[in-house]
């Protein structure tokens, strides 16, 4: 919290913008992801380190990036890329912590993104808003403000501002406390006055479309009165309650549990009646929830990395190969399948964090569903029945409910159909589209990162691959992949390097031999071998 004597008679000193610079630096938060999954919370530290730290949900600490000074915000995309604003300079990283240079040339860059994915930059030296779109083009989105301190857009694309003002409860030098309300085509209205703020500091939405407002205490002119802040609750219609009364901090984040996590000396979190504990100590700086990391289906030690799921038919045993990109670090012998059922997928069926086995007996047409802890067997569900000239080829969350749903394939006509799934209850269904002659569909995977997944294909005559890009189970486009050579196949796909493209994973069934082919997108850009199977052992997964 800012001191009131500073506060009674800076105007526009460096001091003055000192002080909105430090809300500035920490105040722009919003959350635009409405999974339930657990999320890791990033702090870009202000005290000195130059570093963006990971906090897993218990806590665990690690950094993410280093080497940047004075941060001003944080925030991701609908794709899980983290934006930077750090010294007047915007950076992305991908998941992996690739970084590039997005956007430069600002003055304290506040950041919030939007649901159609448009990102909205602040800049105090110029008092405008500016607006990137989805292709990075930029436009001013508003002008003629002055001490903006906090951005966040609400569930219907909305943008909120919040105004310093004088620091001066009733002085109007840099202008007024005040929260602005933007519709998407930039049309301003004013959502709360000075009459219920003395200084806002942060703005962060809550699931409910309620936003919560870190209000500065300040003093009147004398500096003789003062009045005490605190963090508000504001309703969508523009009632005011009070969340947390005398707590100020300069940033706020919420996370997919709802529970409010802040920014002063330290971390501190809020449950959602308002309890409070001590996060994390020795930092502070600006916050960010984004989207969940994109945990590869077959993790199943948790490590964050994509294992190989082994089938031997002679035995019906199971075994997991623990993996490291393309070098295998250890295994574990998974459960034996009943007779009659292979595994043809690997997924999180029922949320609990742990891959699950999909098993399909293709004489019965049943599927199930084994629940596992790593290679475990824990319990298990049978599925939905497919009907006759149908089988399950495929996993992958279509239309990002986060539940897994089913691809299915017609090989006479060479449909696809997507079957929604809770758990292991078909809940819907989509015809998806006809697949060319020769091709069938290897994989599911976002390879153009619009966070849609889309269908690998192969022909195992020609060896091409290819790439159709949907829109849930609507066909968009489609870009050719590289032909393999002779005596591989295609199998899976998965992230193995890591860096926020899926690849591909090759197999040769004469030598048994695995390769990964890294790509970006449909193009290749190396490869790499991976272990080689024992006899009588063959890739199910990815």
């Amino acid at each position: 919290m800012t001191t009131p004597h500073l506060k009674k008679s800076i105007g526009r000193s460096p001091l003055r913008l000192s002080l909105i610079s430090r809300a500035v630096c920490l105040g722009a938060v919003i959350l635009i992801c409405a999974s339930a999954s657990a999320q890791n919370l990033f702090v870009a530290d202000s005290g000195g380190s130059g570093n963006i730290y990971e906090f897993t949900p218990a806590g665990v600490r690690s950094i993410f990036a280093s080497g940047l000074s004075y941060p001003s915000g944080l925030i991701f995309d609908s794709a899980g890329n983290l934006f930077a604003a750090v010294n007047g300079t915007i950076y992305k990283f991908t998941p992996a912590g690739v970084r590039t240079t997005f956007a430069v040339g600002f003055n304290l860059p506040k950041l919030a993104f939007d649901r159609a994915g448009n990102l909205f930059v602040s800049d105090l030296g110029t008092g405008a808003i500016f607006k990137f779109g989805p292709n990075g083009t930029k436009s001013t989105f508003a002008s003629g403000l002055n001490t903006t301190t906090g951005l966040a857009c609400d569930s219907a694309g909305n943008l909120f501002v919040s105004e310093y003002g004088s620091g001066v409860k009733g002085g109007t030098l840099n202008g007024v406390p005040v929260i602005y309300k933007f519709t998407p085509d930039g049309a301003r209205t004013t959502f709360a006055s000075s009459s219920e703020l003395n200084a806002p500091l942060a703005l962060a939405f809550d699931s409910a479309g309620d936003l919560f407002v870190s209000d500065d205490t300040v003093t009147d002119s004398t500096e003789l009165q003062t009045f005490p802040g605190g963090i508000y609750r504001f309703s969508p219609g523009g009632a005011r309650s009070t969340f947390a009364p005398g707590f100020t901090p300069f940033a706020l984040a919420f996370d997919s549990a709802g529970n409010l996590f802040v920014s002063t000396d330290a971390i501190y979190k809020f449950t959602p009646g308002g309890v409070r504990s001590t996060f994390a100590t020795g930092l502070g700086g600006p916050l960010a929830f984004g989207k969940p990391s994109a945990r590869p289906p077959t993790d199943f030690n948790n490590d964050g990395k994509p294992d190989y799921l082994l089938y031997n038919s002679s035995t019906r045993q199971t075994a997991i190969w623990y993996l490291n990109n393309n070098v295998h670090i250890a295994s574990a012998s998974g459960p034996t399948l009943p007779v009659g059922y292979g595994v043809v997928g690997v997924a999180d069926f029922n949320r609990d964090g742990k891959p699950d086995y999909l098993l399909y007996d293709p004489i019965t047409r049943q599927t199930a569903i084994w629940y596992l802890n790593n290679n475990v067997y824990t319990g298990g569900a049978y599925g939905p029945t497919l009907p006759g000239g149908w089988e399950l080829v495929a996993t992958g969350d279509l239309n990002e409910d986060g539940k897994p749903d089913w691809v299915l394939y017609n090989s006479s006509t060479h449909q696809t159909a997507i079957w929604y799934l809770n758990n292991n209850v078909h809940i819907a269904s989509a015809s998806g589209p006809t697949l060319p002659a020769g091709y069938g569909v290897v994989g599911v995977a976002d390879f153009n990162r619009d966070g849609k997944p889309d269908y690998l294909l192969y022909n195992p005559s020609t060896r091409q691959t290819a790439i159709w890009y949907l829109n849930n189970n609507v066909y968009t486009s489609w870009a050719y992949g590289r032909t393999l050579p002779a005596g591989w196949n295609v199998v899976g796909v998965a992230d193995f390097n890591r860096d926020g493209k899926p690849d591909y994973l090759l197999y040769n069934p004469s030598t048994q031999q695995t390769a990964i082919w890294y790509l970006n997108n449909n193009v290749y850009t190396s490869g790499a071998y991976g272990p080689t199977f024992p006899a009588g052992w063959s890739v199910v997964a990815p």
